[in-house]
């Protein structure tokens, strides 16, 4: 599955714990997963480059302010995309979203997540 968007200003909390994210205004008409949680994805920039990430689509539920988003961490990448239009490639899904005790619990689940998205992308290059 494949949505386009424009990466817009989010509320930072992935860069407080460590995950910076690119926040993603699906263009209208987009259809996006049914199932909220987390996935591994390709994101591919303007400039044509398409990184791994870890995305997470839903209303996040340990800090549940504001609308449900899509927001992309993608691995190794220290950049500006603020107003970039991206294509993001839903490739596996990792697990359901849901509610952690605080901040702490939830980027030990994101080092997690970020872990099994990246031995998925290992394992697919080695076939």
């Amino acid at each position: 599955m494949r949505i386009t968007g424009v990466v817009a200003a989010g509320k930072h909390v992935g860069r407080t714990l460590g995950f910076p994210t690119a926040n993603i205004l699906p263009d209208e008409g987009c259809v996006l997963p049914e199932q909220n949680g987390v996935y591994a994805a390709l994101l591919t920039l303007s400039d044509g480059r398409t990184l791994p990430c870890v995305l997470n689509k839903g209303c996040h539920p340990t800090l549940p302010e504001g609308a449900a988003t899509v927001e992309a961490h993608i691995f190794d990448f220290e950049g500006d995309l603020y107003g970039q239009r991206v294509a993001v490639d839903f490739l596996d899904f990792l697990r359901p979203e849901k509610r952690f005790e605080g901040t702490e619990a939830l980027r030990a689940q994101i080092e997690r997540d970020t872990a099994n998205a990246r031995a998925l992308f290992a394992s697919h290059r080695q076939i």
